[in-house]
């Protein structure tokens, strides 16, 4: 029998021919629609789209480190001026620092501060054994102090390595520091097989200033003034782009850093930090160590951790517009730490009829003015200096008697605090000074 012809006319084939067309249409116009749909959505809508990812990006977190080795005067004024907007921070100190002034070190702590124990040297490429003997005896000499935990370990220019990692897992240190890797973002790194974790601290990404940490020390010894660094500080806060992220890691944080001795103690640098808290106090969570520290931004293994060793602090390189000396000075140098409630002890010289009683830092030109005030009266002096080990409760005694005091403060805001017959002096002026010859000579 012969087969039938392939070209097959019959009205069922003309159908199923007709019925492929027509799917094929249907495909053509759908894919046609998504094609519109996208290129409305995108290229007309695409800006708002953009508005609203961008408005929508939570707070960056930041976190103040203060830096202190020489005194404790700008690092009080600068530790009372984030108490009073509630910006927690860590203290950037030496053990040897610490010794030296326990007492004041003690009481910041309880300021929503935490020590960020300093070792002598540059940690980098340092033997295992060296690290492990200076920030072991670091950490012990500082927690002997303080009597809590050392939590991060830094040291000169923030210096770190693998070594470093090794060291704070043996001695169950959650945390160490870095030099910054990723400009102004602040980056937190995990390790595989370490337990600690990395802080590589905010950079400066403008060139006139690279490549030191987003800090007023760097600005101010490479001729930058407050303002250059309140702009970099802007840049910083800015939430981080989707490219940015992919780049640098999904989370905004940053890492302000003040030698307290220059943003405590120099008015144009301390103006420059009270006006950044305040006009951005909506716009930053200032947030504790553990929270920052608490999701990295990457998990790597050690060979693809970044390590910046750059360290631009040679002589040719330090060169301040105007001289540390001849920048003007805060005018409240002798601020008083805000002092807790501790429990009042009875004490012996609570009465301070027949002499004067004064409770001081020793520094700051109120203080220097009172000191050398007294050298010219042969009147009964008793001192008490902040690093006396009941410097705090010898004082509250004095003040229990008293609901106010007299002269700068009103609230015993600044050092010196004086007390004579039945008068409570707080501060040091000319003032004062004739007030009290007037209680000399009763």
């Amino acid at each position: 029998m012969d087969k039938p012809p392939i070209n097959d006319t019959s009205p069922a084939n003309s159908n199923r021919k007709l019925f492929i067309k027509l799917a094929l249409l249907t495909l053509v116009l759908v894919f046609s629609g998504f094609g519109l749909f996208y290129f409305i959505k995108h290229v007309i809508f695409g800006s708002e789209e953009i508005k609203k990812m961008q408005s929508s990006q939570e707070k960056p977190s930041g976190m103040m480190i203060l830096i202190e080795y020489k005194d404790t005067v700008g690092l009080v004024n600068f530790v009372n001026e984030l108490h009073e907007r509630n910006i927690p921070g860590v203290l950037h100190v030496s053990a040897d620092f610490v010794e030296s002034n326990c007492a004041t070190i003690k009481e910041l702590l309880d300021y929503d501060m935490e020590i960020m124990a300093s070792v002598n040297g540059v940690l980098w490429d340092m033997s295992y054994e060296e690290q492990k003997e200076l920030i072991s005896d670091s950490v012990e000499r500082i927690e002997t102090c303080t009597k809590k935990p050392v939590k991060i370990i830094s040291s000169t220019y923030m210096a770190s390595d693998m070594t470093t990692l090794k060291v704070a897992d043996e001695l169950d240190i959650p945390y160490v520091t870095a030099r910054g890797t990723t400009d102004t973002k602040a980056t937190v790194y995990q390790v595989e097989g370490y337990q600690a974790k990395i802080l590589s601290v905010s950079n400066i990404s403008n060139v006139k200033f690279k490549y030191g940490s987003l800090c007023d020390y760097s600005f101010f010894q490479r001729s930058g003034e407050p303002g250059d660094m309140l702009n970099e500080l802007m840049l910083a806060i800015n939430p981080l782009t989707e490219k940015e992220k992919a780049i640098y890691g999904p989370y905004t944080r940053v890492t302000p850093v003040t030698h307290t001795n220059i943003g405590g103690y120099l008015k144009p640098w301390m103006d420059m930090w009270i006006n950044f808290w305040d006009s951005t106090k909506d716009k930053i969570e200032w947030v504790s160590l553990d929270d920052l520290m608490q999701e990295p931004d990457w998990i790597l293994p050690d060979w693809q951790v970044p390590i910046n060793k750059n360290a631009p602090y040679t002589p040719e390189k330090i060169r301040p517009i105007t001289s540390y000396d001849d920048t003007e000075k805060v005018t409240n140098p002798c601020k008083v730490e805000d002092i807790s409630d501790e429990t009042i002890k009875e004490s012996s010289q609570s009465d301070a009829q027949d002499k004067i009683v004064v409770f001081h830092n020793g520094q700051g030109p109120m203080c220097l003015d009172f000191l050398e005030f007294i050298k010219d009266t042969d009147y009964s002096v008793v001192q008490h200096l902040t690093t006396d080990e009941d410097f705090y409760s010898q004082l509250n005694t004095y003040k229990s008697r008293f609901t106010k005091s007299e002269g700068v403060s009103e609230d015993f805001g600044y050092y010196p605090v004086i007390f004579i017959n039945d008068k409570a002096y707080s501060g040091f002026s000319e003032e004062i000074k004739q007030e009290i010859l007037e209680q000399l000579s009763k």
